[in-house]
């Protein structure tokens, strides 16, 4: 049977070490405050990503083929560190029993990439640790994803990423998690990307 190490609770950020920006202080203030994001898979919750949680990250551990695809870690920490627009990108780990089992990150406005309409947000860097994979949590993130933007952004009204073509398990997990394929292909640096929609349900609280 896999097993995974199992990964210490992120770290707060010190005083002394500047964290990542991803948001305002008010909307950091708003999201604190707020009751947790939780799934219905029990002993799920979202939890915030900031600088120091790159190493607990890291340890989400994918097989080469999803890493391909899914970006590495210390690219996109790089790229958050470096984004031009950091108060739209909102990086969260998924949280199972106080252990870090996911990971993503969701862009708004300015942070959107090229093929999403100025209405949306999309999810980004996606990953699941590969000894935890069928266990239900990446429908759960998927879930909790959908639960923020309910809570956070009442005005969004639809979820969108791109997977590759060549990925053809990732694209079935989404599919399954609600997600609609939009006919649209996005040609990015690695191969064609399908375009892909979820709803955002406004009758679920």
């Amino acid at each position: 049977m896999l097993w995974m190490q199992p990964t210490p609770p992120l770290a707060r950020l010190s005083e002394k070490k500047k964290p990542m920006p991803t948001q305002s202080k008010s909307a950091e203030a708003a999201f604190a405050n707020s009751p947790p994001i939780r799934s219905r898979l029990s002993g799920v919750s979202l939890r915030r990503v900031g600088v120091c949680d790159r190493v607990a990250i890291k340890k989400l551990v994918l097989d080469p083929e999803q890493e391909q695809f899914a970006g590495s870690v210390d690219v996109v920490f790089d790229q958050l560190q470096n984004s031009r627009h950091p108060e739209l990108e909102h990086p969260f780990a998924i949280v199972a029993s106080g252990k870090t089992v996911g990971f993503f990150i969701l862009r708004e406005k300015q942070a959107l990439p090229p093929w999403a309409p100025a209405d949306a947000v999309t999810l980004h860097s996606f990953r699941i640790c590969r000894a935890l994979q069928g266990k239900g949590y990446g429908r759960a993130g998927v879930d909790l994803a959908t639960s923020w933007l309910r809570r956070q952004r009442p005005d969004v009204r639809q979820l969108m990423l791109a997977v590759n073509g060549r990925n053809a398990a990732a694209k079935s997990v989404y599919l399954k998690a609600d997600f609609s394929d939009t006919g649209e292909i996005f040609h990015g640096p690695i191969g064609d990307q399908n375009i892909l929609t979820a709803h955002i349900r406004r009758d679920l609280g």
